[in-house]
Order: C-alpha cells, then structure tokens, then sequence
C-alpha cells in the first residue's frame, strides 16, 4: 500500500551513521507512525488520530523475544501510552522529539538510500534534535516551526488526507545532561550480557518526559563498563 513518508539519520565524515528514523502515514489514513529502522519489526511510536498516543513492541517481535515477567511492561506490549499534548502554539502540536548525540555515529554505511535526508553530525559536546511536528492546515513551502526563531532546517513534509501536515525539523542542541543511568540491564530472548561485554558500543534508545510535557526518544550508545572492585 503507498505511504506517506520521511527518513532520515545523522552521519559523520567519516560514513559512519547513528540510527536512522522512518516518520509515515499509510495511503488514506491520518495515524502517523515513528520507528527505529534499525529495529524494524521491534517497537513502533504511534501518533493515531484519536488523540491515544503510544510507545509498543509489535505483537509478533513482543510474544516472540519480550519477557515480558522480566521487563515489566505492565499491560502486554504497551510501553507508554498518553494523550495527544495541547499545541505549543495555535494549529502547531510538538508530537516527539528524536535526540542524536555527537557520540552515537558508530553504524558503517557508507551509501544510505537515496530517499534518506542524512543531516552532519555534531561536533563533539552537542546533539542533533529532530522534532516531528503535526500542523492543522496544508502549509505552504519555506513555513516550518522555529525557522527564524531558533534555526532549524525542514528535513521532511507530507500532506494527510485531511490536508493537515506532518513535518520534521532538526537543529543542533547542547547534549542534554541525563545523570547517571543506572540500573540492571534487560536482554531480549536470545541476548544476554555477553553481547554488551563483546562489542565496543551497542546502540540502545531511551525515552523520557521532556520538562515541557513532551516525549523524547535518545539514541546513544551503551559500552561495557566492569565493575570497580
């Protein structure tokens, strides 16, 4: 079925890329709908447009390699689920944000399809923020949210059947202190530490309640670190 669709990534000099992110809406629908591509098949970010937002595994990844007595999901699949957030301004909804450190360009891949906006990494200290952005009249080419005021640059739009329209923007942030994260690690059926032992970063994703009431996805990478003594 044809889809609507935006994707894109940040990539260093040199051809390195962090994960790469698929924004869509399938042909006739007005859902919009977030994933990690390089966990296609695992969790999806889903804007519907009842206004019941939600962060959930897809059932077949879920009942095949989720444990779920282990990661505590609560109600089945379902990670996060909250209401459609007020506009931050009149026919202007924040719906995510998507944080890319400097650090997190460790895949190789050096041709990315064609189809992907591939936007510079950050020099080292900063992180690019991409913001999907859910507007409620057909906009014309050149608007886009924070142009003037905060410099970002359109990465991608498209129309829903409706003639609302869905846009991503990205702009270069200081990188978000996060504290300490600590905590025991959580392995899918199949996975276990000697996975994070072996290798020299795994990309992991976090999410989080930004101070402003929306949601933010961080894409990182998580090395293996041996306990002090």
């Amino acid at each position: 079925m044809a889809e609507s669709a935006i994707r894109f990534t940040v990539r260093n000099q040199a051809g390195q890329r962090a994960a790469s992110w698929k924004c869509w809406s399938p042909s006739g629908k007005e859902d919009v709908y977030v994933i990690c591509r390089d966990i296609n098949g695992a969790l999806k970010t889903s804007l519907h447009q009842s206004g019941r937002w939600q962060v959930a595994y897809f059932e077949g990844f879920f009942e095949e390699s989720v444990l779920e007595e282990q990661h505590g999901t609560g109600p089945g699949r379902f990670i996060d689920t909250w209401d459609r957030p007020a506009p931050i301004a009149p026919g202007v909804t924040l719906a995510l944000r998507i944080v890319t450190p400097w650090s997190a360009t460790t895949i190789d891949d050096q041709s990315p399809p064609a189809q992907m906006a591939v936007v510079q990494a950050p020099p080292e200290g900063k992180a690019i923020e991409f913001v999907v952005f859910l507007r409620d009249r057909t906009i014309p080419p050149g608007d886009w949210p924070g142009r003037n005021s905060m410099g970002t640059t359109l990465v991608g739009a498209y129309t829903l059947p409706s003639g609302n329209t869905v846009q991503v923007v990205w702009w270069e942030i200081a990188m978000p202190d996060l504290g300490p994260l600590r905590g025991a690690p959580l392995f899918y059926h199949g996975r276990s530490m000697d996975d994070l032992r072996n290798s020299t970063g795994v990309g992991i994703l976090l999410f989080a309640d930004e101070p402003d009431g929306s949601k933010v996805i961080y894409d990182c990478v998580a090395k293996y670190r041996a306990s002090e003594p």
